[in-house]
């Protein structure tokens, strides 16, 4: 039987604070994790949550043991500070004869993981503890055509080499299946995306054009870079969970869509966005302005025929009054061959039908009437129907894919040819 014990720390006024103990076991048959807060914590006038579904606060004096849920290995507000996609392909080629368990996840992932989150053994600091045995490499230290050569050379090698290692903190702490790093511009966090070498499109120069057309549609998007680095595109996308105010950098608690249903990781299909709305409804700050949002969310995924919207690309920050939506990240049409599109989120009575009269039919549990849901739906189809090929141009892509993406925008634009060009 495993065991690994750590501290969980949450950045508190820019200061990491220890919160509890969490322990991960792994059993042949059976693995789970306890947490525990500290009685010193809970006194704390600002303490908040590590996961506010599966370890709510408990009242200060109370000793409270959590333990995960059936098929749960550890608490979803714990994974939410782990990489998953391209953070886990970095550390299998770092630790070359076996898998990373969710222990060396959580634990190798340097300070660059999303949220407030950190971990260490002992409670007087966080410490980054790696199977390859090297300490933190901050990515901020790395310029951006550094960063850009190591992820084309780590996609083509079996093992990371020692110059390779060195750059791993940049890109192991972050979430999302695409290459991608942390980096700093300016003395503000962003993150750098890459392409993949298995990209049959450009992928960074669409999810910039994309993501423009989301700003236009008047949906909440951080700010948004592009460059261009000795042939190489680099997407980036300003941090909303990090803010620097002089040498104090402050963290901002994040939770997935995950967290904040409760929802099992490989619960794929059984939710909606109605899922969504009710949780908004149990822990939100401002309710009535996110459900809105929300809404418009799923509305622009259909319209782009953006069916990567599963749970973990939901994102929440906790503020004052509660949990918040994030601005909005990772939304990419993908192109499609059939008339009929799918998200991973059902949309309304007709499930996950990705049509506008689906969502139509939802948009009561979004506190919106027949008629301001009609009166949005128009205004961002003519948005989308008019800009998107040109926010595509501006962005450098070719009008050969322009032609293959023309299908992605057949339900803001029906006179669009049924099938990607040739």
């Amino acid at each position: 039987m495993a065991r690994v014990s750590t501290i969980v720390f949450v950045h508190l006024d820019g200061q990491p604070v220890p919160a509890g103990r969490l322990v991960m076991v792994d059993e042949p048959r059976n693995a789970y994790a306890t947490f525990a807060y500290g009685r010193r914590y809970l006194e704390r006038a600002d303490r908040v949550p590590i996961d506010p579904v599966q370890l709510p606060l408990p009242e200060p004096g109370r000793d409270v043991e959590f333990r995960t849920q059936e098929d749960f290995t550890v608490f979803n507000g714990v994974r939410d500070a782990a990489p998953d996609g391209w953070g886990q392909y970095l550390m299998y080629k770092a630790m070359g004869d076996r898998l990373p368990t969710d222990a060396d996840l959580i634990l190798a992932s340097g300070e660059h993981r999303v949220g407030a989150l950190a971990f260490g053994p002992t409670p007087a600091a966080p410490q980054r503890l790696t199977p390859w045995g090297e300490g933190d490499a901050p990515g901020e230290e790395f310029s951006l055509d550094v960063l850009a050569e190591a992820v084309e050379r780590v996609q083509s090698v079996d093992q990371l080499d020692p110059d390779l290692r060195t750059l791993l903190s940049a890109g192991s702490s972050l979430g999302g299946a695409r290459p991608k790093a942390a980096t700093e511009i300016d003395g503000q966090a962003w993150i750098a995306k890459f392409p993949s070498r298995n990209d049959t499109y450009p992928e960074c120069r669409i999810e910039l054009a994309t993501m423009r057309l989301a700003a236009e549609c008047g949906l909440d998007v951080p700010s948004l870079d592009f460059r261009s680095v000795l042939g190489r595109d680099i997407y980036l996308i300003r941090r909303f969970d990090r803010r620097r105010d002089g040498n104090a950098v402050y963290r901002t608690p994040f939770a997935s869509g995950l967290t904040l249903l409760g929802a099992h990781q490989g619960d794929t299909g059984r939710h909606g966005y109605a899922d969504i709305a009710e949780a908004l409804r149990r822990h939100g700050g401002d309710p009535r302005r996110d459900l809105r949002e929300l809404w418009r969310r799923m509305l622009f995924n259909i319209l782009v025929t953006n069916d990567d919207d599963h749970l973990r690309n939901h994102g929440f920050l906790l503020g004052q009054d509660g949990w918040r939506l994030s601005p909005l990240y990772d939304v990419v049409p993908k192109p499609q061959v059939g008339r009929d599109r799918t998200l991973v989120l059902r949309v309304g009575p007709e499930g996950r039908a990705a049509t506008v009269s689906n969502a139509l039919a939802g948009a009561a549990v979004f506190h919106l009437t027949a008629e301001e849901a009609e009166a949005e739906a128009e205004a961002m189809a003519g948005m989308v129907r008019r800009r998107w090929d040109t926010l595509y141009a501006e962005a450098g892509v070719s009008l050969a894919d322009r032609g293959r993406f023309a299908t992605c925008f057949r339900q803001a634009d029906p006179t669009l040819d049924p099938e990607p060009a040739a």
